[in-house]
């Protein structure tokens, strides 16, 4: 806005500057030192079979190379607020298709994080794949005011010792009459466990039927394990390809290891635990036979399948249904899947060396952080960013979808970190690195309108079983 005097306003001087300068970071973001070494890179990973080499780098490859970022851009920033993750990957599988040379996933690999350098394509990607958009609804965070009452019967499926004493501190064996508008009327049960938790049950394993409980657990050791500070493998599960968007035909799986195995059972005697004494006072968590199987969700990788049959198998169910879903999968690391760690490490560093810059032992540090980066896209894989949207939206359909339900959910490190970022409302710095443990099992209980509640049936400090 200008002034009678023909000046522009200071703040209008500020926005103009800031448009320009990221206006300049689409442009200085593809340098012909950059691309040549990310070409390095992907012929690494590909084993020279890219189809790119040195020679392509011209001014013209730079040229396209920032309108393709551009693309990028303006595509992520016409996501409409609803979309879902099924729509987003059928959306950006044909936007590769249609602005990239034969849907070339190299040239898109290059145009991305070439991008991830532009402070504005960054800030326009944390607004996008948001948390807040899931936190918002999953914790209303509705304070009730002095002398209301909070809730016709127990939003939390696990309560600590001074959650269900009486006024004279002593432990109470009946909770809550049931009213959850089913025209049913039924006395809470509350049955303490050996680690002073108690778990508020009603008979016949009945779900309040607006409520979702769930007990989840995470897999343990893994035949292709990553993450962490783990140097074996870059990634775990399946690569999935650009070309069809679909499993690749002879694509491994990542199954237990024997450690992994038996941290599951082990898991599993300490849930019998919880099993023996719901039954000794006539409750149980399912009303289970062989025509009614206890529900199980998981990814699609092996291993959480696995985890949650040994698991439940150890407790004493044998019956249960399991439903993968694509939704909680680990991020996907594309052509690195299954790759080893170390090796990619190193000869990343030797690509990137002279135009990163540093001591050995900086370069270490450098290398860790380009994979880490939630904005670098894995080649034909995704970024971190995406990976964790995609968890939390399938978490929390998953959690909509069984209301009246309890189920087992199985999963890995990562989706549990999401899940814990959603439900505490974390960001990026705290849940990050969050490692939840192997011999944790957790409780919620989701219902509509109110904040999500969790607990821990098990965790280190207060062990179900004597080891």
């Amino acid at each position: 806005m200008k002034k009678e005097n023909g000046t522009i306003e200071s703040k209008e001087l500020v926005n103009i500057e800031i448009s320009k300068r990221e206006h300049r970071e689409f442009h200085i973001c593809y340098t012909m030192e950059s691309v040549t070494n990310d070409i390095k890179f992907l012929n690494m990973v590909y084993e020279g079979k890219s189809g790119l080499t040195e020679n392509s780098v011209t001014p013209d490859l730079i040229k396209n190379l920032k309108y393709l970022g551009k693309r990028i851009y303006f595509f992520i920033l016409s996501m409409d607020k609803n979309f879902t993750p099924s729509n987003y990957i059928k959306r950006k599988y044909e936007f590769i298709n249609n602005y990239f040379s034969g849907g070339n996933p190299h040239l898109f690999f290059l145009a991305w994080n070439g991008l991830i350098k532009n402070d504005s394509f960054k800030r326009l990607m944390m607004n996008v794949f948001t948390l807040r958009r899931f936190t918002n609804g999953l914790c209303p965070q509705n304070i009730p005011h002095i002398g209301s009452n909070m809730t016709r019967y127990r939003t939390k499926l696990v309560l600590a010792d001074d959650m269900a004493t009486d006024e004279k501190d002593k432990r109470r064996k009946t909770g809550r009459l049931l009213d959850d508008g089913s025209g049913l009327t039924m006395q809470e049960g509350l049955i303490w466990l050996p680690n002073g938790k108690a778990l508020p049950l009603y008979p016949q394993a009945y779900v309040p039927i607006n409520q979702t409980q769930v007990i989840l657990v995470r897999h343990g050791r893994s035949n292709h394990e990553s993450g962490g500070s783990n140097p074996v493998f870059v990634g775990s599960g399946y690569w999935d390809s650009w070309a069809n968007n679909r499993r690749i035909p002879g694509s491994e799986g990542n199954y237990l290891h024997e450690d992994g195995i038996n941290t599951a059972k082990e898991l599993g005697k300490d849930f019998k635990v919880v099993v023996d004494c719901l039954e000794k006072h006539n409750f149980s968590l399912w009303s289970w036979s062989k025509d009614k199987p206890i529900p199980v969700y998981g990814s699609e990788s092996e291993n959480t399948e696995q985890t949650a049959r040994y698991f439940l198998q150890e407790a004493g169910y044998t019956n249960l249904s399991f439903n993968p879903l694509y939704g909680l999968n680990s991020q996907k690391y594309g052509s690195l899947t299954h790759k080893f760690k170390k090796d990619i490490f190193a000869k990343t560093i030797e690509i990137y060396k002279d135009e990163w810059g540093g001591t050995p032992e900086e370069l270490k540090s450098k290398v860790k952080k380009y994979f880490k980066n939630r904005f670098f896209h894995f080649p034909e894989g995704e970024t971190l960013l995406e990976s964790d949207w995609r968890i939390a939206f399938s978490f929390i359909e998953l959690l909509k979808k069984n209301l009246g339900n309890r189920f087992v959910l199985a999963d890995h490190s990562g989706a549990i970190r999401v899940f814990a970022a959603v439900i505490r409302t974390l960001d990026f710095a705290d849940y990050a690195s969050m490692k939840e443990g192997h011999d944790s099992i957790m409780a919620f209980n989701f219902q509509p309108g109110k904040n999500l509640r969790y607990d821990y049936l098990q965790k280190k400090e207060y062990m179900l079983r004597k080891k």
